[in-house]
């Protein structure tokens, strides 16, 4: 989830203002070469950033030599080695003062654009937000080329990993249509093809794509054409070409691991490791897979992270290792959890400060109005006292608007934060909302001594209805299938979507039995409904597994874990019937269920 962030520290490059003074008996000629250094090692922090970072050692003892718009530059040339280094309570200090204090709106807007970095990575969600609104305010008074082309690609990305995807594609289109001297259509080109990648809207890889390419790598920004790679490949993977993402991405891989970026490098081995798992290549898959664990950023649950863990979970589910498989699988779980959660944390980021800045200028408009209306009492002496009063009851009015615009703006707030709790798609409880729901009532369960059931599906073959039909018509077959769940589930039952095509259902106070026949009722719904109104000849099949509390106990964790195993039992007796699992996850044979779809 991390990976635009780290992408953002190659755009910026922003000198910071310094607080010191010229040298009171300063050496015009070494002050001159301290300059020129310190230009030299602006110019190649990019491209050399060991040569660099000594560069910064030599320039240091001069720092009594340079006037104070030099020894600003050094400050934020220091930063932003804080940045790459991971030093941020360093570089936060040294931009938050250039950002808050300083009088040159170029210096604001570039530290702006790097402070937004160091939040995102520290996950400070509402911080980052909340300079972005401010860099957004400063941008139009920009005629700096560079600082205004690094800021478009900080919010590009920015907005993008909240989900405001045509916002993000604006910014990008903005780079690409008007960079800088000395920029090419590589950078933005990059930002444009992952946004269009994360929003879902790439239908096929465009030649620009690959011309962009090329520039990058003719321009030496390696680390872009990477980026751009790494984006085709995983479009590759996910329209069902892994071959095709393993001969774009392989032949890059060593290169890659010369530049020592660690975050890029797991994205590759994350999609290759799922690439060789697609083709049944399972040593290539784990050893990428570990790779991929290894370079993600520590206690950061990543894509790569969480995907890493994914293929290892599969590679010894096929191979037979049964207690390797479940450490995975707890592990992917945790990572899978945490990851979703942070892309939820970083939407409602957004939206609250975004409510935030309006409900501020409704504030702001409000307190104008009200001085208005002080400033008209006082003149009342000077002008006629009816037009006077007319003027005050009618701004008085406004005043009313505008507090039942900030009351207004407070309900909507407390609208998002309900809806963080269900599912955007299909209404029904999201993961974090359907997890809290099911402790609650096996917590009741547990103290009752009332036994519960968690039955686990997803609809088979789900991929195959996105690649052909698309998106549009998968997002109805989901739609649909929970409506048919519904009308056969009870008002105590809690139903979640855990993510993608995979749905939960806990059934409280209920037996083994009841729960294997309740599953057997939902399987049948599924398959004799028509997936949607427009495709009445598309035929959608779910598989389930199902975990009781007689035998798992009242852990959520291991309900999920044991349904889980039983579930995969059911995708490999050939899908469309329902599975029994225990508390060691030991094999049963099938329930007689309608031959499979």
């Amino acid at each position: 989830m991390r990976r635009w962030f780290r992408h953002a520290v190659f755009l910026l490059a922003m000198p910071l203002l310094g607080v010191a003074g010229v040298h009171a008996e300063s050496d015009p000629v070494a002050t001159a070469k301290a300059v020129r250094m310190l230009d030299q090692a602006d110019q190649i922090k990019h491209a050399d950033f060991d040569g660099f970072s000594r560069m910064l050692q030599d320039i240091e003892p001069m720092r009594g030599q340079l006037d104070s718009a030099s020894v600003s530059k050094l400050a934020f040339l220091e930063g932003w080695r804080a940045t790459w280094v991971g030093d941020f309570d360093k570089a936060r200090a040294l931009l938050e003062g250039v950002a808050d204090t300083s009088t040159d709106t170029v210096l604001r807007v570039r530290a702006l654009a790097t402070l937004i970095n160091l939040f995102g990575i520290a996950h400070r969600y509402e911080d980052a937000f909340r300079r972005l609104n401010q860099m957004q305010e400063l941008l139009p008074s920009v005629r700096d080329g560079r600082a205004r082309f690094a800021a478009l690609g900080e919010a590009s990305q920015l907005l993008s990993s909240a989900g405001q995807f045509d916002a993000a594609e604006a910014y990008a289109k903005q780079m690409v249509d008007d960079p800088p001297v000395g920029e090419g259509e590589c950078k933005g080109m990059q930002h444009l093809l992952r946004a269009r990648r994360e929003a879902n809207r790439l239908v096929t890889i465009e030649p620009m794509y690959r011309s962009a390419i090329d520039a990058c790598d003719s321009s030496g920004d390696t680390v872009f054409a990477d980026t751009m790679r790494s984006d085709i490949g995983s479009f590759y993977l996910h329209h069902g070409q892994p071959k095709a993402a393993i001969e774009l991405l392989l032949p890059h891989r060593d290169d890659l691991r010369d530049t020592s970026y660690a975050t890029l490098l797991a994205e590759f081995d994350a999609t290759l490791a799922s690439a060789y798992l697609a083709m049944d290549d399972l040593p290539n898959a784990r050893r990428l897979a570990l790779s991929a664990v290894a370079g993600s950023v520590r206690d950061e649950y990543t894509d790569p992270r969480r995907t890493g863990f994914k293929v290892l979970y599969e590679v010894e589910q096929r191979i037979g290792n049964a207690q390797a498989a479940l450490a995975y699988h707890e592990q992917y779980m945790a990572a899978d959890k945490a990851y979703l959660d942070d892309i939820s944390a970083r939407s409602l980021a957004f939206q609250i400060v975004d409510q935030q800045v309006v409900a501020r200028k409704a504030e702001v408009d409000t307190l104008n109005k009200q001085n208005e209306i002080l400033r008209l009492s006082n003149a009342l002496d000077h002008k006629e006292v009816e037009t006077g009063r007319l003027y005050i009851f009618v701004l008085g009015l406004t005043l009313v608007g505008i507090v039942a615009l900030v009351l207004r703006l407070r309900r909507s707030q407390l609208r998002f934060m309900r809806m963080a709790r269900r599912d955007g798609l299909t209404g029904i409880c999201n993961r974090e909302h359907f997890v809290e729901q099911s402790e609650r009532v096996l917590a009741y369960g547990a103290r009752s001594d009332r036994g519960a059931c968690l039955i686990l599906f997803d609809l088979d073959h789900f991929k195959n209805v996105n690649d052909t039909w698309g998106h549009a018509v998968g997002d109805e077959v989901l739609k649909r299938a929970v409506d048919v769940c519904r009308r056969a589930l009870h008002a105590c039952d809690v139903f979640g979507r855990l993510g993608g095509e995979e749905f939960a259902v806990l059934l409280p106070d209920c037996s083994p039995a009841q729960a294997r026949a309740r599953a057997e009722q939902l399987r049948l719904s599924i398959s004799a409904t028509s997936a949607t109104p427009s495709r009445p000849e598309l035929v959608v099949t779910a598989s389930f597994g199902v975990a009781s509390t007689l035998q798992c106990g009242f852990e959520l964790h291991r309900l999920l874990v044991v349904a889980d195993g039983a579930l995969y039992r059911a995708k490999r007796s050939g899908r469309n019937c329902v599975f029994m699992g225990d508390s060691g996850d030991i094999p049963d044979s099938p329930y007689p269920v309608a031959a499979s779809g």
